[in-house]
């Protein structure tokens, strides 16, 4: 008796964190994009923001759902990490916030 093996993977959108479940052969909406990542600043040990006096601007592969990647062509994500921990959080700056940036 042969048997079929299918394989099942969630892909969750970096930005707005809208999952996906995709199956083995089936197309799929969130892809990984090279995007413009703004790092603004982290959380502290308390989690409050501390904002980076530098705000160095970088190309990141982000998987990004259809909404979030048209928005990534126009707009800046901005970045904030948390200091001993792999805790990122990522969401597009405002056109305020990328005058004030530079």
């Amino acid at each position: 008796m042969a048997t079929k093996k299918t394989y099942t993977a969630e892909i969750t959108c970096d930005v707005c964190k809208k999952k996906e479940i995709i199956h083995e052969g089936e197309p799929q909406s969130i892809f990984s994009v090279e995007s413009a990542v703004r790092e603004t600043g982290s959380l502290n040990e308390r989690g409050q923001f501390i904002k980076s006096k530098e705000q160095p601007l970088l190309i990141e592969n982000l998987d990004l759902c259809i909404d979030c990647r048209e928005k990534s062509y126009a707009m800046i994500i901005a970045r904030i990490t948390q200091p001993y921990t792999t805790t990122v959080i990522y969401s597009f700056l405002s056109n305020k916030e990328q005058g004030e940036a530079e």
